[in-house]
């Protein structure tokens, strides 16, 4: 029979941190080189923007990464999960009320929730 073990509270934040700067990173770089196909596919002509906010993610992530590679893991894990929590309000006011296509609102709000989700998960593993 098989057990399922979770890491123990030391490794949690590291493992949440590079997990998300990986997801930020995979995210920013598709919205930055596609920012025409990902700005079309949700239905807006803001390609600059789609372009901005990827560069921005693949920058996060780097530093995500980094501060994984510290001591301050745990807090750097705390500072993430707030950030992702404005990041999942942000989402969400911009399916609701920017000007996108269906799709592009169901995406902008799946990602969000998505996010919500993972910080939910940072702020238990950085109670531990």
């Amino acid at each position: 029979m098989t057990a399922l073990t979770l890491p123990p509270a030391r490794t949690a934040p590291v493992r949440l941190l590079q997990l998300d700067g990986v997801l930020c990173a995979a995210m920013g770089l598709v919205m930055g080189i596609a920012a025409g196909p990902v700005a079309e596919l949700l239905g807006t002509d803001a390609t600059g923007v789609v372009r901005g906010v990827g560069i921005a993610l693949v920058v996060y992530a780097v530093g995500l990464v980094v501060s994984s590679r510290t001591r301050w893991a745990r807090t750097a894990l705390r500072a993430a999960a707030i950030g992702n929590i404005g990041w999942e309000v942000a989402s969400l006011a911009v399916a609701a009320f920017a000007d996108l296509s269906t799709a592009g609102r169901v995406l902008v709000a799946a990602q969000g929730l998505a996010v919500g989700a993972l910080a939910l998960v940072q702020l238990r593993a950085g109670r531990r």
